[in-house]
């Protein structure tokens, strides 16, 4: 049964540290969950937009990019997303073991319901015309579709999955009857693999049933999306080879095939037009075509445009005059339905994050290493990208560091890149300067060279002038998981999932210190202002304190998880950490103890850092988001 969790999950969640004085609150999210489709939309208000960025779910001003609402509930990736038509409501489904669908006020920003019906994962969500009834179908390995009363959250019914799997569905207004007058049965379609189905909800008996759709002759395809005409008398559907199928409702028989677009049709949307029928269609190429004609069966090509990849999400706005449109690269658009005029809205990044780096000195710039293959620099005044490297085909950034000027980012296969700040062109590359893979690199404070870490756990120093390897520390027998400089750009401290803390003269090319800890390997390392103390946390789930002049930790303090980074705050006071918990926790160095959590991502965490100013944090982790996070000490 649906139930109520208002309490539990309605604002953003205050962690246990909220009543203190110190806190980190959630400004801003980058990301959306561009894997998945109709993930983007459109508010009926004409001014928001509804999007997933991992595990949440965002409402966010198309024009005021720091106005953002979070909307925590879900524990894995949203799979889909769907907006009531007269913008009061929104449903979300999730992947995962908690395949919950959850219901929310977009008026209040609260949940209303949380459905715990299905099982694996939700791959479809459409609300009845009217809003009355949520329509959920699960995934194959669920094999079930449910349909919930929004008002009361109570099952309406459900039914066994047809077509198995259903990988889209729209809402068709009422039944009709053989003179085409309206019945008291809802109609959804429902497409998926060879077969469009249309279902019949008899809400007053809680009974439904699937009707197939024929097809015209012997020709087949494979459907991929729907859209019903303004007055549900025929049905579009899209295919895999890139053509539209019109299917007259009246016989429910397949009328004929309209070719569009080459890679497919990913999204269909109709647009009311007077004295004719118009679609606006989203291809696996890359475009967004607009078909027009005086009938259905008549739609022919008006005008097409080629974006930057697949189109994933596509909605219409309130006025009919706009389509918000979201690319697979992560990229969205506002496309005027008129004549397809495209202005990029903004830009995210469409795969896992590794690392992030503020540029040296800079509380305005950060960047980002993106499983997706591009290192992107962030302006944190707009959140827009200024820059987006590519590194080359087939490999992806995994570390990062920049000045005002230049930016060096090594790659999973080993080689290190430099491009410029200002244009973003591609200065110089190493190959093969790590075998295995560039796991952490650091510019030094003069500029003169870059110091690199690879996972056979090799210390490096490149000249930067020359580009040739100056020094070769190989001490370290396991993979390096960060490097720091100390500020004279003499001394430098490694820590390696070979459970080792050492400390290296780059001069003398010799190593000064060695600390260990005693079971698991160290992950992450930060270094006070004094450099005699640092902090490390790893695979042993705690914190340590060491003295680099003592042999032993100074303090040790147990954690609920392991973390993956730390970083350590300008004023040298608190410690911003976060790892496989999913949580950003911030440390107070004098209480040594936990003072605030922010709850927002929903996969690991890879990679956390403090502003050079110390009032942000960012946060960035597989589930493709980077969060920006603003402190108050």
């Amino acid at each position: 049964r649906g139930y109520c969790q208002e309490a539990l999950f309605g604002a953003p969640l205050p962690g246990p540290g909220a009543p203190l004085a110190m806190s980190i609150e959630l400004e801003h999210a980058i990301g959306c969950n561009v894997g998945f489709k109709s993930i983007c939309h459109f508010h009926p208000n004409g001014n928001h937009y509804v999007k997933a960025v991992g595990g949440v779910v965002i409402v966010g001003d198309l024009s005021d990019p720091h106005e953002q609402t979070f909307l925590h509930g879900h524990d894995d990736f949203i799979t889909c997303l769907a907006v009531s038509n007269d913008g009061r409501l929104a449903a979300s489904g999730q992947q995962g073991q908690n395949a919950d669908v959850i219901l929310w006020d977009l008026n209040s920003r609260r949940q209303l319901y949380c459905f715990q019906e299905q099982d694996h994962g939700i791959d479809c969500l459409c609300f009845s015309f009217d809003d009355r009834y949520l329509f959920s179908a699960g995934m194959a390995t669920d094999a079930r579709v449910f349909v919930y009363d929004t008002q009361s959250g109570l099952i309406i019914c459900w039914a066994q999955l047809h077509p198995k799997p259903t990988i889209s569905v729209v809402s068709g207004g009422f039944v009709r009857d053989i003179k085409r007058r309206d019945t008291h049965e809802y109609q959804f379609a429902a497409c998926g693999g060879k077969t469009i189905a249309v279902w019949h909800l008899d809400a007053m008996k809680g009974e439904m049933t699937p009707q197939q759709i024929g097809n015209a002759g012997k020709q087949t395809r494979e459907y991929t999306s729907l859209a019903f005409a303004s007055d549900y008398e025929h049905l579009f559907a899209g295919t895999t080879t890139g053509d539209v199928a019109v299917v007259l409702m009246k016989n429910r028989v397949v009328q004929q095939f309209i070719p569009c677009c080459s890679g497919g049709v990913t999204m269909l949307i109709c647009i009311p037009a007077q004295g004719g029928t118009r679609l606006a269609v989203g291809g696996g190429d890359g475009t967004a075509t607009i078909l027009s004609g005086p009938t259905p069966c008549d739609i022919r090509e008006e005008r097409q445009v080629t974006l930057d990849g697949p189109l994933m999400s596509m909605s219409l706005s309130s006025n009919k005059m706009d389509l918000l449109t979201v690319s697979s690269q992560g990229t969205a658009y506002l496309m005027r339905t008129k004549d397809l005029a495209v202005k990029v809205h903004n830009q995210v990044s469409s795969g896992a994050l590794y690392d992030v780096a503020y540029v040296a000195g800079v509380s305005e710039l950060f960047l980002t290493c993106c499983g997706d293959g591009l290192v992107t620099l962030w302006d944190a005044n707009d959140y827009s990208a200024k820059l987006r490297c590519p590194v080359r085909t087939r490999s992806y950034p995994t570390a990062v560091a920049a000045t005002e000027d230049i930016l060096v980012a090594g790659c999973n296969d080993g080689r290190l890149l430099s491009y410029d700040c200002a244009q973003g062109q591609n200065l110089w590359h190493i190959d093969n300067a790590h075998k295995g893979g560039v796991t952490s690199v650091k510019l030094a404070s003069n500029c003169r060279f870059i110091l690199s870490g690879g996972v056979e756990g090799d210390l490096r120093i490149w000249e930067m002038k020359t580009r040739d390897m100056a020094s070769h520390l190989s001490e370290h027998k396991g993979r390096i998981t960060e490097v720091q400089i100390f500020p004279n750009d003499q001394y430098a401290i490694s820590c390696s999932r070979d459970r080792c803390l050492l400390t290296w003269d780059l001069r003398q090319q010799k190593r000064l210190t060695a600390h260990r800890e005693r079971h698991g390997g160290i992950n992450c390392l930060a270094v006070a202002a004094n450099q005699t103390t640092v902090y490390t946390a790893g695979q042993e789930r705690q914190l340590t304190y060491w003295d680099l002049r003592m042999a032993d930790p100074i303090a040790v303090y147990p954690m609920e998880e392991e973390i993956h980074s730390i970083s350590l705050s300008p004023d040298g006071q608190h410690l911003a950490m976060a790892g496989t918990g999913l949580v950003v926790k911030v440390w107070d160095l004098n209480q040594h103890a936990v003072v605030s959590r922010g709850v927002g991502h929903s996969r690991p965490i890879q990679k956390v850092t403090f502003s050079p100013d110390g009032k942000q944090v960012v946060s960035v982790g597989l589930d493709h988001a980077a969060l920006v996070w603003n402190f108050y000490a």
